[in-house]
């Protein structure tokens, strides 16, 4: 039996990861600021509040390969100058509560805050972007254009 196209089939399955990998990372970036988008539309806004929002700090920073994406506040900096989207996602019980601002040592704080319920912005963000749909389709792409 004489088999034919032995080089080019190994040629296009040697290509598959590279086709793969650029497709999934087209859709998780797609679906990384679907999320995020959905996490501004999510996040109340205080109209009484000229200052920063919570959702204005919300963001987009990708891994080095594009496979991961960390949306919200991905670094200490923003966690720490939007530190009440937590109370925001998470509710609170309300109450007078101390911190400690970043790079003051030792000085605490204090502030009363209302009992708010939880909005669960995170989960109810994921939930409406149809994360895992996109990622999929994109893989099924790769797997048929190869």
């Amino acid at each position: 039996m004489t088999v034919t196209g032995g080089k080019q089939l190994a040629a296009r399955l040697n290509a598959l990861p590279d086709k793969m990998h650029d497709q999934v990372v087209e859709a998780v970036a797609k679906a990384a600021l679907a999320v995020l988008d959905e996490m501004r539309r999510l996040t109340p806004r205080d109209s009484a509040n000229p200052g920063k929002h919570a959702a204005d700090g919300l963001t987009v920073v990708y891994s080095e390969n594009g496979l991961k994406a960390f949306i919200g506040l991905p670094s200490d900096a923003l966690a720490s100058d939007y530190f009440w989207f937590r109370f925001l996602d998470g509710g609170t019980k309300g109450g007078t509560v101390q911190y400690r601002k970043a790079g003051k040592l030792g000085k605490r704080y204090s502030m009363t805050v209302p009992a708010r319920p939880a909005l669960h912005i995170r989960d109810r963000a994921v939930d409406g972007a149809d994360v895992q749909q996109m990622i999929s389709l994109a893989v099924r792409k790769a797997l048929n254009e190869a």
